[in-house]
């Protein structure tokens, strides 16, 4: 799950999919910063911050939820170091095999970021 950003006027908000509450900012990033910082209160408050989360991903299976990805897991480690763009190539993959229920794994990603390379 990542955080979605809009910008109304000359003011960004950054929420999480979902979730009943959000920050704003000057910039985008201020914004997402902000919203870092909500989380981590929150959850140094006492608050599950993510007990909505289980819900969203269901809906997620369900209907595409903009900025929900279902990832196997080791896909998953794979991409947390890979470039931004790589990231958005693989997971815009990965949710277009999902829609048609195919399955998108680390050795499918693999091979085609190998056959891509060439």
């Amino acid at each position: 799950m990542e955080p979605q950003t809009s910008q109304v006027g000359d003011e960004w908000t950054a929420a999480y999919p979902g979730a009943d509450w959000s920050a704003s900012g000057r910039t985008r990033a201020e914004a997402l910063q902000r919203l870092g910082e909500e989380f981590t209160r929150r959850q140094n408050a006492g608050e599950d911050v993510l007990a909505y989360a289980t819900i969203i991903y269901r809906r997620h299976l369900r209907e595409p939820v903009e900025g929900v990805y279902a990832v196997d897991n080791d896909l998953y480690r794979e991409l947390i170091h890979a470039p931004a763009d790589e990231r958005k190539r693989a997971i815009e993959e990965l949710e277009r095999r999902r829609r048609s229920g195919q399955t998108y794994t680390l050795s499918d990603y693999r091979r085609d970021r190998e056959n891509r390379d060439g």
